[in-house]
């Protein structure tokens, strides 16, 4: 469990991201679905924070992202 996973994942310990077990077996390519991808009109953020682990875009309410 969580608690053991900096033995065999040394980086995975303390504050640091844990791991995740992606099975090769049970991954299916899906061809309906489009490619992935984030993004965010730089004009509108406040502020970007990094913790680390992740990333947060904090924006100013007065833009419509609807």
């Amino acid at each position: 469990g969580p608690e053991q996973w900096h033995k065999n994942y040394p980086i995975a310990k303390g504050r640091h991201q844990s791991p995740i077990e992606i099975n090769n077996k049970e991954v299916h390519y899906d061809r309906s679905l489009l490619p992935w991808f984030a993004s965010y009109d730089p004009g509108a953020a406040k502020t970007i924070l990094n913790n680390g682990k992740t990333c947060r875009v904090v924006f100013d309410d007065s833009f419509d992202r609807s």
